[in-house]
């Protein structure tokens, strides 16, 4: 674990271009009074999907406007259907609320999230023989690193069905596992992540906990510090979990005292996915972009009252107010393109180089 202690105390020098400081205007002064849903429309079932006896899940993420009508809705995260984010996108378009108000006045509700489950009455618990013998021969492959073939055997496995949440959890933990074997830790985490979030009630109890604390040290290690935090939450609230929190314990620690000590930057390498967008949740209230390859098109700022889009300029510093509180950001561009986010101190005139 001296890993985390060297990534918290390293430097790294990394040349930043000198940035400009807009002040973005506080909001925040009055009672917030959240939206209220009045019309909610139900996603409508994928036929092929339920012909397939497929189940599964979407994460979306949306702003409800001055009219309380649904904008800016985005898919965070899925079960990899795409037929499911299309039907959650189409419904969720439609819902309307009493807008959110400050001092009796419509504002914008800018940070609201929303999962959507598909389910069957009917489906099947546990795993299908089918996906069983594959998914034993798959396993067996990558323990004992017979890599070659392994990403067309994952994709078989994904085609022959993925029925339900139990067949699901157990293919991420497959990916996680080829990912790890062959270094590829983002994609690693992107699996992992998947798990901790959705497969508590699907897999064994010894497995479930091994992907969390495995999510909560590459979180660590890719300096997504806010994320990192919250599996440690979620691992302390797992039962078997326990010799594992109290071992990662110092660390988290050491964590939230790197955070408040604004003198250190946070480097996050950012890198956009085939649904050309790449999100980050800030644990500072300022950040620059740097080291830009390939296209960045837009910036998105999404707090819980505020929701701002700019175009990406390197070197430029976003000062966020306290106030607006859980603040993510959104990066918008071409699949593959990279850059470096860096939360800095929001005083700070110029970001000093190097990586914290």
């Amino acid at each position: 674990m001296s890993f985390i202690s060297a990534m918290l105390l390293s430097a790294v020098s990394s040349q930043v271009t000198p940035a400009n400081n807009p002040q973005i205007g506080d909001i925040h002064k009055e009672t917030i009074v959240n939206a209220v849903a009045v019309k909610r429309v139900e996603p409508v079932y994928p036929v092929q999907a339920a012909r397939k006896g497929q189940e599964g899940w979407v994460e979306l993420s949306y702003v409800v406007n001055e009219n309380g009508e649904v904008e800016s809705v985005l898919v965070e995260n899925s079960s990899g259907i795409r037929s499911f984010e299309k039907a959650a996108l189409n419904a969720v378009k439609q819902w309307k609320f009493d807008p959110a108000t400050q001092n009796n006045k419509p504002v914008k509700q800018c940070q609201n999230q929303i999962q959507m489950n598909f389910l069957l009455n009917n489906a099947e618990v546990g795993v299908s023989r089918r996906f069983l013998g594959r998914y034993k021969k798959l396993i067996t492959k990558i323990e004992n690193n017979e890599l070659e073939g392994v990403p067309e055997k994952l994709e078989e496995l994904r085609a022959i069905n993925l029925g339900n949440f139990t067949e699901n959890s157990h293919f991420w933990t497959a990916e996680a596992r080829y990912y790890y074997k062959t270094g590829e830790k983002e994609k690693e985490l992107e699996a992992l992540n998947k798990v901790a979030y959705r497969g508590k009630e699907y897999l064994n109890r010894d497995m479930y906990v091994a992907s969390v604390v495995r999510a909560t040290i590459l979180n660590l290690e890719k300096n997504k510090l806010k994320h990192a935090m919250l599996m440690f939450d979620k691992l302390s609230q797992t039962k078997g979990g326990e010799s594992h929190t109290k071992q990662l314990f110092p660390y988290i620690d050491k964590v939230e005292a790197f955070i408040a000590d604004e003198s250190k930057q946070i480097w996050v390498q950012g890198e956009i996915s085939e649904r050309s967008i790449w999100q980050h949740d800030l644990a500072r209230s300022a950040f620059t972009i740097a080291n830009v390859q390939g296209s960045l098109t837009s910036l998105e700022v999404r707090c819980a009252n505020q929701y701002s889009v700019y175009d990406v300029k390197q070197g430029l510093q976003w000062n966020i107010p306290q106030s607006w509180q859980r603040c993510r950001v959104y990066v918008h561009g071409s699949k593959g393109a990279t850059f470096n986010l860096v939360e800095t101190s929001s005083t700070e005139q110029t970001p000093s180089t190097g990586k914290a």
